[in-house]
């Protein structure tokens, strides 16, 4: 006799079998050039060194969310149905973002901060998703999930905050979203499985 959750369609993802690149990764990525040349005119808006070292906090954190995305969509198939889906989400906030960069330190910090918690909870979606048929990565994702929630959090406080104590928690949060799996769990094994970013062999 079959249970009723039986019967339901399993959400999960399709491997990528090519690398030819998708017209939804390529209008991703631009996306992501777009949030990224923003920086320029944050470091504009202060000639300083001060003003430099913000917009390359920003950088940071954009450019660690995309080889995030970039590696991921190297192994899922980004076209297969839940993929694009969590995919168009982590755009439209993106967008946000890129839109908010160049007030990230003055009136936008607040939606800056939260956009960006979007585009990192959409990541970690993805490898929830991709995660399902394997243990071992499922484990990892766990440590993964806990240190983003903690770096994000931590941004969104920060963005409360004047300049000086923002950047320095923005700059904590940063170097614990990249590192915090290692220290929450540091026996989870290999992040990553044994898969060729994008458009290498």
């Amino acid at each position: 006799m079959s249970t009723p959750t039986a019967n339901l369609p399993r959400l999960g993802v399709a491997l990528r079998r090519w690398e030819t690149v998708s017209p939804l990764e390529l209008f991703f990525d631009l996306v992501f050039v777009l949030a990224i040349t923003q920086c320029t005119a944050l470091m504009a808006d202060d000639p300083t060194w001060a003003g430099l070292g913000r917009g390359l906090l920003v950088l940071g954190l954009l450019w660690w969310s995309w080889v995030g995305y970039a590696w991921l969509t190297s192994v899922v198939d980004p076209d297969e149905g839940p993929v694009r889906l969590v995919l168009f989400v982590a755009m439209a906030a993106l967008l946000v973002t890129s839109l908010c960069v160049p007030g990230a330190f003055g009136d936008l910090s607040v939606i800056f901060a939260v956009a960006y918690g979007v585009v990192r909870a959409a990541h970690i979606a993805l490898f929830v998703l991709a995660s399902r048929d394997d243990p071992g990565l499922r484990h990892s994702v766990a440590g993964l999930a806990a240190s983003t929630a903690i770096g994000v959090a931590v941004l969104v406080v920060g963005s409360l905050l004047d300049r000086n104590a923002r950047a320095a928690l923005w700059a904590a949060a940063l170097m614990f979203d990249m590192g915090g799996p290692l220290v929450i769990d540091p026996s989870g094994g290999a992040w990553f499985p044994a898969t060729s970013p994008r458009g290498t062999a």
